[in-house]
């Protein structure tokens, strides 16, 4: 049986929903053999994923926190709670959570700082323990290929 991670917050935010929906929707629809999980980031199973990796685990805001910036919490939910941003993008059909391409190029500037700073920011895919993303929603497409390498 295949295995599939997902480190994200719990409750879930919009990133990290998403990518668990899209991920659980396409090994069902693909028959995958595979068990997807999903973790806290602060849960000591992610916690050691991640060390696995020489890195912790963190969200956007540790690494704002971390780099000495503030991250606008404000400016934020401003993004999430606008409906309309999620609206025109290849997740539209199964984006119930609010997010929205602006949302992660909004947490971008953290993904990129958090690779300095030695974190794993969420949301995190790893498939049969190989990080394959973290920080943002990858591609649909590119989570379709790394699916199907599964099925050979």
């Amino acid at each position: 049986m295949n295995n599939i991670i997902i480190i994200g917050t719990q409750p879930p935010c919009p990133r990290c929903k998403l990518l668990t929906t899209v991920v659980a929707g396409k090994v069902k629809e693909y028959h995958l053999d595979a068990k997807v999980n999903h973790l806290s980031y602060n849960d000591t199973e992610a916690i050691e994923i991640a060390r696995n990796f020489g890195l912790e685990p963190g969200t956007a805001k540790e690494v704002a926190q971390m780099a000495n910036q503030q991250l606008n919490q404000e400016k934020l939910n401003e993004i999430i709670q606008n409906t309309s941003l999620s609206k025109n993008t290849e997740f539209k059909d199964i984006n119930d959570c609010n997010w929205s391409m602006e949302l992660d190029e909004y947490l971008k500037p953290y993904q990129q700082m958090a690779c300095e700073l030695g974190i794993l920011m969420t949301p995190v895919l790893i498939i049969n323990g190989k990080l394959k993303h973290n920080g943002s929603i990858p591609k649909l497409a590119q989570i379709e290929e790394w699916l199907l390498e599964l099925k050979n």
